[in-house]
């Protein structure tokens, strides 16, 4: 099969960067011929050579017409879908709340793939899909690349922030301190504390209790440590056999408005009393036997083949005037805050030269006064990581 992946961005070592390597790569070793289209190349693009696997900037420079586009991230979906317009499609969602992520809707996408069965019912409520048109393929792990397995700790000691949204000053705190009562030492990793990592697998296996969600969490687990799900504003628990398979419902990630437990010490106490090196590993054994990049490449070629049955008309129109009506509203939205990012890097560049100067200068009462630093800070945070959200980073 021809297949034709699509990605916003091969760049950083991400999580849907990576579940599109993973994927690709597996597709190649199967027989299948791969390219990748992404309209921003990195490094990351170099982990699909060895695997004969093209990663291609423009749609012109796609070697061939695929059988199949297997598309990430709506506008390179509908692009690929304009591009090639009798080819059939799949979307893989990786979540519904990032713009980027969001469904499209075209009559030629088979199948929406989502990668736990709480994404299933979100997306066919809030986007109205058809239920029969609605897949899951749950997040998995490649045991090639995380092939080492520590042995549990009878004793924890060392713990591991691993996530890529960052808690708040007094949740980082609260889970600071409460580690620190327990007699764990805790590190950070992730874009969220500027210390992104490419080879999670050669850290993981130095931690005995990682704080993860998502994929993160699997990997974590599926080396040997003992994992806690939380999430910005929401603790979690700590991942046992028995409460394994409600965890994976929602990709081992709390959801909002399903709990009230915040982060803090009384939290930490309650779940870690839970641990055994025995369960943790039994949980290792599970993931490693139920959750692996083959199982999941056996379930999306299943997708693909229902996919390919339902041929495209040689007369299928290309219904995208829908799609750009919805676009025009969207979009517009966020060319205003783009435009208003002008102004904001202005006033943080007075802001910050106004920090600078000695506290002996006298302002003019004219000119705004600059908050302390820590309130401008948290403020300059707040209204980042909102126009960030808006414009699906």
């Amino acid at each position: 099969m021809r297949l034709l992946m699509t990605q916003r961005e091969l760049v950083g070592f991400h999580g849907s960067e990576m579940v599109t390597v993973e994927v690709a790569r597996e597709m190649a070793e199967r027989g299948h011929e791969i390219t990748v289209f992404s309209p921003r190349l990195g490094g990351v693009a170099k982990l699909l050579w060895p695997s004969g696997v093209r990663a291609v900037s423009r749609l012109d420079e796609v070697p061939w017409t695929p059988d199949l586009i297997h598309a990430h991230h709506h506008l390179p979906a509908m692009a690929a879908m304009a591009r090639f317009e009798r080819t059939p499609a799949i979307y893989y969602c990786h979540g519904s709340i990032p713009w980027v992520e969001q469904p499209p809707m075209h009559e030629r996408i088979r199948c929406y793939v989502m990668m736990c069965e709480w994404m299933v019912r979100r997306v066919i409520a809030e986007f109205g899909l058809d239920p029969g048109c609605v897949s899951c393929v749950p997040n998995f792990v490649n045991t090639t690349r995380f092939s080492e397995v520590r042995a549990p700790s009878r004793q924890l000691r060392r713990a591991l922030l691993f996530q890529s949204s960052a808690l708040s000053a007094t949740e980082l705190s609260e889970l600071e301190s409460g580690c620190a009562a327990l007699g764990l030492e805790l590190d950070k990793i992730g874009a969220a504390y500027g210390n992104s990592q490419s080879r999670p697998e050669m850290l993981l296996q130095q931690y005995d209790l990682v704080f993860a969600s998502g994929k993160s969490a699997l990997e974590a687990m599926a080396t040997g440590c003992a994992v806690m799900t939380l999430a910005p504003t929401q603790a979690g628990a700590l991942m046992t056999v028995e409460n394994f398979d409600s965890w994976s419902f929602a990709n081992f990630a709390p959801r909002y408005y399903s709990g009230a437990t915040p982060i803090n010490e009384a939290w930490l106490r309650r779940e870690l009393a839970l641990y055994s090196a025995e369960n943790a590993a039994q949980v290792t054994a599970k993931v490693r036997r139920e959750r692996t990049l083959k199982i999941a490449g056996d379930q999306l070629e299943g997708v693909y083949r229902t996919a390919l049955e339902s041929a495209v008309s040689e007369a299928a129109p290309a219904p995208f005037a829908a799609y750009l009506e919805r676009m025009a509203s969207e979009v517009d939205a966020m060319w205003v805050e783009r435009e208003g990012m002008r102004g904001l890097r202005d006033h943080v560049a007075y802001l910050e030269s106004k920090l600078a100067q000695p506290q002996s200068v006298v302002q003019p009462q004219s000119v705004i006064q600059p908050q302390p630093r820590s309130g401008v800070l948290r403020r300059l945070k707040t209204v980042a990581k909102s126009i960030l959200l808006k414009l699906g980073a």
